[in-house]
């Protein structure tokens, strides 16, 4: 999972921008995010909803801190596979 989000960095570590710009950052890293989950075999809906629940509860520090560590917590893979049963089922 871990390469899977990889490609965000570069996204993310332009969330420390204000306004519009901010919102598109993190949109666009929303976005790729998405892509590869699907690219590494979830159907669009259920990347979608992963997404967007991991975004939703984070804040761009956050998001930020998390992109630049190089391996998941097992805090992190436990919230990723949750998210996946959850929005799996949804």
């Amino acid at each position: 999972m871990r390469r899977t989000v990889v490609g965000v960095v570069a996204f993310v570590t332009i969330l420390g921008g204000t306004g519009c710009r901010e919102s598109r950052s993190r949109q666009a890293s929303q976005r790729v995010l998405v892509a590869q989950l699907v690219d590494g075999g979830l159907p669009d809906a259920v990347a979608e909803c992963v997404v967007e629940s991991f975004f939703d509860t984070r804040s761009d520090t956050e998001l930020k801190a998390f992109f630049e560590r190089e391996e998941l917590t097992d805090d992190e893979r436990e919230e990723f596979a949750r998210l996946g049963e959850i929005c799996g089922t949804g």
